[in-house]
């Protein structure tokens, strides 16, 4: 029998919670019924003490405002994800986020170049570190390359960081140097 603890570490939980009601409420839907027994058994909640882990963790989110937590006329709990949380999970989706790999290579380039000002200084440079960490190869400080699709996954990056308007993609098929980019790529 697995442990909520065993399949949720520290703050998983949480997260995942927060990610549930960012996706359609179901959280919100089953608080809403007076049985909690429908929302231990949506995160394998089994005994008392998981059931006071994710009671402690929805606490934990109405504590820090992610989460609000009420009651309608009949009494009933509900639980709402707040504005900050929905920024909250926006910031858990770029973490996340990954390019898929596929089998066979297109042999197009996906070229990534940003010129963003000072002012949001503190945006380019996280951008910069995912771009990194999602396997992007940095030609220049602000050139980023990768031989794979990645478009949606670009624009949702610059989306949420408000800066779209400073980023441009290219899909390329031919780079000067292009046998060294295979090699960092693995090609």
């Amino acid at each position: 029998m697995t442990k909520m603890k065993d399949k949720y570490s520290k703050g998983e939980l949480a997260k995942e919670i927060l990610k549930g009601l960012a996706l359609g409420g179901f959280i919100a839907t089953c608080f809403v019924l007076p049985n909690f027994a429908q929302v231990a058994k949506l995160f394998g909640a089994k005994d008392w003490k998981d059931k006071e882990r994710l009671r402690q963790s929805l606490k934990y989110l109405n504590k820090q405002r992610f989460v609000k937590i009420s009651f309608d006329k009949k009494g009933n709990q509900v639980v709402k994800i707040t504005e900050k949380g929905n920024k909250k999970v926006l910031k858990y989706q770029v973490n996340d986020l990954k390019i898929t790999i596929p089998k066979k290579w297109d042999k197009m380039w996906r070229l990534v170049i940003f010129d963003i000002p000072e002012k949001h200084k503190r945006a380019r440079d996280a951008i910069t570190l995912k771009l990194q960490d999602m396997g992007f190869y940095a030609l220049q400080k602000s050139v980023f390359i990768s031989p794979y699709e990645c478009k949606n996954e670009v624009d949702f990056i610059f989306s949420v960081f408000k800066i779209r308007d400073y980023v441009h993609y290219f899909v390329v098929k031919k780079l000067e140097h292009e046998d060294l980019l295979r090699g960092e790529f693995g090609l």
